[in-house]
């Protein structure tokens, strides 16, 4: 069952009903706006500096959060008051001004070791045996390849900065040493909401525009929608 919820986060985090899944154990994964001027219909991208690690303070630890490096580097040590624990890199094939982002790990670590990478040298004697004893490959890198949501890419909804589902897969899969309510402060398009319906996971999915909470509801199928 996935769990979504129209409005502000900062009011719902506050209530009964969210601290009642923080005891089961809530793991917030966002891809916050950017503040760099993306055009949503509820959100203002072009807070103040001051503004914006105002906001996301508010996100609740432990958390996972994709952004840009910079950001990561000077806004969210300042906005959630503590040091990261770990940090991997998103990187893909682009014609922008980035190729990458990073993935940071705050209050929490992955397991590198619970996502195969496929062995590069198949045909290597050693490998070979380790393939023979039923090894699917080495443990993770600390980066992943993993192209951009495209307007051609079937998954592609209307929502203007959406993440691919393989790097929530990958993702969930490095946490998955623990049973984990996922929490999305920042739903849009719901991916989040996607892939831990196709794994059997839980998710809390949350956003100010009715819009994306209705894409949300077109992507899954067991949803239950939370009135405060």
């Amino acid at each position: 069952m996935q769990f979504l919820y129209l409005g502000d986060f900062k009011n719902f985090i506050k209530t009964d009903y969210f601290k009642e899944f923080e005891r089961q154990g809530v793991l917030t994964i966002t891809d916050p706006p950017y503040n760099q001027g993306y055009h949503y219909d509820s959100y203002k991208d072009d807070l103040k500096t001051e503004e914006y690690i105002e906001l996301l303070s508010h996100i609740p630890k432990p958390c996972i959060i994709i952004h840009y490096p910079e950001e990561t580097i000077n806004i969210l040590p300042k906005a959630l008051k503590t040091n990261c624990d770990e940090i991997i890199s998103w990187v893909y094939n682009s014609n922008t001004g980035k190729q990458s982002r990073l993935i940071s790990f705050w209050g929490c670590k992955p397991n590198f070791k619970l996502l195969r990478q496929p062995y590069k040298n198949p045909n290597d004697k050693r490998i070979k045996e380790r393939i023979a004893r039923g090894l699917t490959g080495c443990k993770s890198y600390d980066w992943f390849n993993i192209n951009q949501v495209k307007n051609v890419s079937k998954e592609k909804t209307e929502h203007p900065c959406q993440i691919p589902e393989k790097l929530i897969h990958n993702i969930l899969t490095l946490m998955s040493g623990q049973e984990w309510v996922y929490f999305d402060p920042f739903a849009g398009s719901g991916t989040l909401a996607k892939v831990c319906e196709e794994r059997g996971q839980k998710s809390i999915n949350v956003d100010m525009d009715e819009k994306y909470i209705d894409i949300i509801k077109s992507r899954i199928k067991l949803w239950k929608e939370v009135k405060i």
